[in-house]
């Protein structure tokens, strides 16, 4: 064994407990942080997108990435929770005479697949749910055959970046990937692309794909995602009208727009909004036509969902609300649409981006639809024994409240495929997780931590013109969600607050003297 090189990084006394620094550390960012008395380095960048995590907030032994809500242990590095799939590595610490010295970072290494086990675990679907059941399979010591099967051509890739920074031209398709082809070959991960399935049979257990094959199994997880939904409208066969879901969807959109001009964007929710922000950005002018009058206002509400509509009319996007597409007219392409009132629009591309439904179909007969979708219980295991569902397919009972919910969010789906798989492994534990997810629209971050089906309250605190500020969604007396804009560690303080089944009373809410950090640590 080498000789250990030390490298002092700080003063001992630079560190309070529970406040951690980050230092450099040859090309490396590590992140100091004293827990009950001891110093713990770890790697300072999260390993979803970067985010510092001595910026983010620290419960315990665990630290919440400021930026998406990853979760990692800081005395392993090793990560608690996605959109972070890999650890951040740690280093070892000593302390002497009143400074701190780190080692070498210790990356994390891939789990080597021990033992036998005859068993194979199929997972049907490639993408948030699917990918982190998959990679949490391994890391959790399963030696069996994994086989992931996915109809599209593109081995897992980063489904949120598509209606974000690669069409605003900020990210290319090389960075789509989720990992490499020898990330899922050291791990023994089988994957199968451009395989449709068209059935399951669970009680033979096994799923049947187009071409005729049949792969049997002894767990499977589903995670089929969603379809978009189609405008069934004149003109919507045209070229350069487009849906976007997939890779495929995107690349074609990123095509059209390169001489186009004008775009219209169908839909004014997650998909909508951030295509129109991105189109924007690239230079086109756009127009957002949509039935409901203000954007996003079945998730956020009329204030929030204003704000929005705020941000996109600064940068010069027209709205036109109350109103949806009559007919896409053009020669050979896209060169006007026609709204319900009358309003005729000259476009070059036009975006539907109108909701998804639940990719199903192949479950029909099988007995475990319920009105479209796939029902599970707290184990997220649906009607069959050893079959279980996640992500956008799932209805999912809310541990806080009891109700049964489905969420079509790509953090959402990883955590559930993370529990699933620990599930399929024999887990008896709960899914507990809080949803979370993001939207970035012109730079501007807003997150929504929660689930507020029935909310009939808001409450505010911070600045809603300036675009940071905490919106609080109550039912009754309880804080069900949060929306957020701005400084992270209030909402992160929030989360965990909710996660802990500790409720914030509109009073706390809105008081701006109330820390919610230090309510979190009382």
């Amino acid at each position: 064994m080498p000789e250990e090189q030390w490298t002092k990084v700080a003063d001992e006394d630079e560190l309070a407990e529970g406040k951690p620094i980050s230092v450099e550390v040859g090309d490396d960012q590590i992140m100091l942080v004293r827990v009950n008395g001891r110093i713990h380095a770890c790697g300072d960048k999260c390993t979803h997108y970067g985010g510092p995590l001595s910026k983010g907030l620290l419960v315990g032994e665990t630290v919440t990435c400021p930026w998406h809500t990853a979760r990692f242990d800081v005395t392993t590095g090793d990560v608690q929770a996605p959109p972070a799939l890999t650890g951040v590595g740690c280093c070892p610490v000593k302390v002497e005479e009143g400074s701190v010295y780190v080692g070498e970072v210790r990356k994390p290494k891939a789990p080597t697949v021990k033992g036998a086990d005859d068993r194979t675990f199929a997972i049907v679907g490639a993408g948030g749910a699917g990918n982190a059941a998959a990679i949490t399979l391994r890391e959790e010591g399963f030696a069996g055959r994994i086989v992931m099967i996915t109809a599209e051509p593109h081995r897992p890739y980063d489904r949120p970046t598509l209606s974000k920074e690669l069409m605003s031209g900020e990210a290319s398709v090389k960075s789509l990937p989720l990992h490499s082809e020898k990330f899922y070959e050291r791990r023994r991960i089988e994957l199968l692309t451009n395989a449709l399935v068209t059935g399951l049979d669970a009680d033979a257990r096994k799923v049947i794909l187009q071409d005729g094959r049949e792969i049997a199994f002894d767990r499977a997880l589903l995670a089929t995602g969603g379809v978009p939904r189609r405008l069934d409208i004149p003109g919507a066969e045209l070229p350069s009208f487009f849906v976007l879901r997939s890779r495929d969807d995107a690349q074609a959109i990123v095509s059209a727009v390169q001489e186009a001009e004008r775009a219209v964007v169908l839909g004014a929710g997650f998909i909508g909004m951030e295509a129109a922000a991105s189109l924007t950005e690239r230079g086109l002018q756009v127009h957002v036509v949509a039935p409901e009058d203000v954007p996003m206002v079945r998730v956020f509400g009329r204030r929030v969902g204003g704000w929005v509509r705020g941000l996109h009319e600064e940068h010069g996007v027209e709205f036109h609300m109350g109103t949806t597409a009559r007919e896409v007219r053009g020669d050979g392409g896209v060169e006007e649409i026609v709204l319900e009132d009358g309003t005729s629009l000259p476009a070059d591309v036009v975006i539907a981006g109108i909701g998804i439904r639940p990719a199903v179909s192949y479950l029909e007969g099988s007995g475990l639809l319920q009105d479209g979708a796939v029902p599970v219980d707290g184990k997220l295991c649906t009607r069959a024994d050893g079959i279980y569902a996640a992500g956008d397919i799932a209805v999912v009972p809310d541990a806080r409240t009891g109700k049964a919910c489905r969420v079509e969010h790509w953090v959402v789906a990883e955590r559930q495929g993370c529990h699933a798989a620990r599930a399929m492994l024999g887990s008896e534990e709960p899914y507990d997780e809080v949803p979370f997810f993001w939207t970035l629209q012109f730079h501007n971050s807003l997150k929504y931590i929660g689930h507020a089906g029935d909310a009939d309250d808001v409450v505010f605190r911070g600045s809603l013109p300036d675009g940071k500020f905490l919106a609080g969604y109550y039912e009754g007396e309880q804080l069900r969600a949060i929306a957020a804009a701005g400084p992270a560690r209030a909402a992160l303080a929030v989360s965990e607050l909710l996660r802990a089944r500790r409720n914030v009373s509109r009073e706390q809410f809105a008081d701006a003297s109330v820390d919610l950090v230090r309510l979190l640590a009382g």
